[in-house]
């Protein structure tokens, strides 16, 4: 089973296999400004698009602005979470109490386990109570059964033994880049750790940011 996020005219689905495979962890690396919420955003709206329920957790946005930033980028999720397709949950609703809940409390909470695809965005240990890096994976490999659990992780918030526990523990992990091709900035989505593709898919896919158009998949390659 897959979760289908094909938008009309829009590539990303074929480039990157097809779909997204059930039952999978998939880890979103990349730092400020390279394109790890546009990327979630774009995903969330495929699939959501396709009937699929997603639960979209944020340590970043209060709803207002999550909301306004995906209708400026042409991702209109607001009729959506209104219906409750989409269960947005913020910060501050999973430190509501007075202490920090911990992995299982957010992984049994009925807005988030009743979901098709759940997504944390951006990953960050201080949200957690008692946190250990290792078993929250394990209870996550257990929770992703049924379901896609994707993950966006800033490499400035890890260390670099922690980084690499956490690619090894993820079934998918991709890597978002940019860099300076003929004066202009140019995104990359490399998807370097990508085992349970549908089809045959693009490793690296270069894309741009258009307002109300979201992210655009550049016809030509990076190099």
């Amino acid at each position: 089973m897959f979760l289908n996020f094909t938008i009309e005219g829009d590539e990303l689905d074929r480039r990157m296999g097809g779909g997204l495979y059930v039952g999978q962890i998939v880890t979103i690396i990349g730092g400020n400004g390279e394109g790890k919420t546009l990327l979630s955003l774009r995903l969330s709206y495929g699939v959501m698009k396709h009937g699929t329920e997603i639960a979209y957790i944020s340590t970043q946005f209060p709803i207002r602005e999550f909301v306004s930033e995906a209708e400026a980028l042409g991702y209109s999720l607001f009729n959506p979470i209104l219906s409750g397709q989409v269960s947005y949950i913020t910060t501050v609703f999973l430190l509501r109490k007075s202490r920090r809940s911990t992995v299982d409390e957010m992984l049994n909470n009925e807005g988030i386990k009743e979901k098709q695809m759940v997504l944390i965005d951006s990953f960050k240990k201080d949200i957690f109570r008692d946190f250990n890096l290792s078993d929250f994976f394990s209870k996550l490999r257990k929770f992703s059964e049924g379901r896609v659990v994707i993950l966006t992780v800033n490499p400035q918030d890890f260390t670099n033994e922690e980084l690499t526990m956490i690619k090894q523990l993820s079934t998918t992990i991709i890597n978002l880049t940019s860099k300076d091709l003929a004066g202009e900035r140019k995104h990359i989505i490399d998807l370097m750790k990508y085992p349970m593709a549908m089809k045959s898919f693009q490793q690296a896919i270069p894309f741009r940011i258009e307002p109300g158009r979201g992210l655009i998949v550049e016809i030509s390659s990076v190099s």
